[in-house]
């Protein structure tokens, strides 16, 4: 709960979905349709939270669901150097479409200095292939985590659809709030749970409701104090997530888009 000095790790979503269908995904994509963010909106959202914050950020993670399934996954490159000049940036993938990449992609990420960081699932791709790929084209790389030594599981943070957690207790236990800032069509949110739970609650016919106290508009706020005042407390929502309840290894696999998979029952 302590203030931070700047925005840790902003997370923008390209796509919601994904070329993947991983059991459990706190993102939610194996339950997300064909989502795409509209270019138009990023930039906006992009040029205020620069404004706002006059550099305070320090890193910016695309990522998605799958962010090089968008179709302009170049112009988003360049409009996020753009607005974010001397912030790190970087792609988080899949890997599965890297090699399938064209030369502006490639160009873009040089130009701009872009990092692609893979997360190394336990598929059948060539990940020794695409490292050395990537640093051919000589784009920076890493594997997500630690995933580059350890194979990739899952992990289950079970939602209580109850909704009586502690939620100060529960937003102390999370890795994610005040740390992975999820700015999502003109808001902000605290953890990368609460601006996509919407796919759960759509698929499953559930209602853990995401409030106007759950998120900040970014048109609607002065400047960057009010924000990061507001992503160091806890949120209403936090009393639907079971912190103390976390199943740490749960083991990779496909979704079969069980309830179970997210409320750990």
């Amino acid at each position: 709960m302590r203030r931070k000095s700047q925005i840790p790790i902003l997370h923008i979503h390209l796509t919601d979905h994904c070329n993947l269908n991983c059991r459990g995904c706190d993102n939610f994509s194996p339950l997300s349709p064909e989502i795409f963010a509209d270019i138009t909106v990023f930039e906006h959202d992009c040029a205020r939270i620069a404004e706002l914050s006059n550099g305070h950020v320090q890193e910016v993670q695309l990522l998605g669901g799958e962010p090089l399934l968008h179709p302009q996954v170049v112009e988003f490159l360049n409009i996020a150097r753009k607005y974010f000049p001397e912030v790190t940036i970087k792609m988080v993938t899949n890997g599965i479409l890297l090699l399938k990449q064209k030369a502006d992609f490639w160009e873009a990420c040089r130009r701009n200095n872009i990092e692609i960081v893979v997360t190394k699932y336990p598929i059948k791709i060539n990940h020794e292939a695409i490292e050395k790929h990537v640093k051919n084209e000589g784009v920076k790389f890493d594997f997500y985590g630690s995933t580059a030594e350890v194979e990739k599981n899952m992990q289950c943070m079970p939602f209580d659809l109850s909704g009586k957690q502690n939620a100060r207790d529960s937003f102390l236990r999370c890795s994610s709030a005040n740390r992975c800032i999820s700015l999502d069509n003109g808001k902000i949110y605290t953890c990368t749970t609460i601006p996509y739970v919407k796919y759960f609650n759509a698929h499953f016919s559930k209602n853990l409701a995401v409030t106007e106290a759950d998120y900040l508009d970014i048109y609607k706020v002065k400047n960057i104090d009010e924000i990061l005042d507001f992503l160091c407390q806890p949120m209403p929502f936090c009393r639907f997530c079971n912190q103390k309840g976390i199943i740490w290894d749960v083991g990779y696999g496909i979704s079969k888009k069980d309830i179970q998979e997210w409320i750990g029952q």
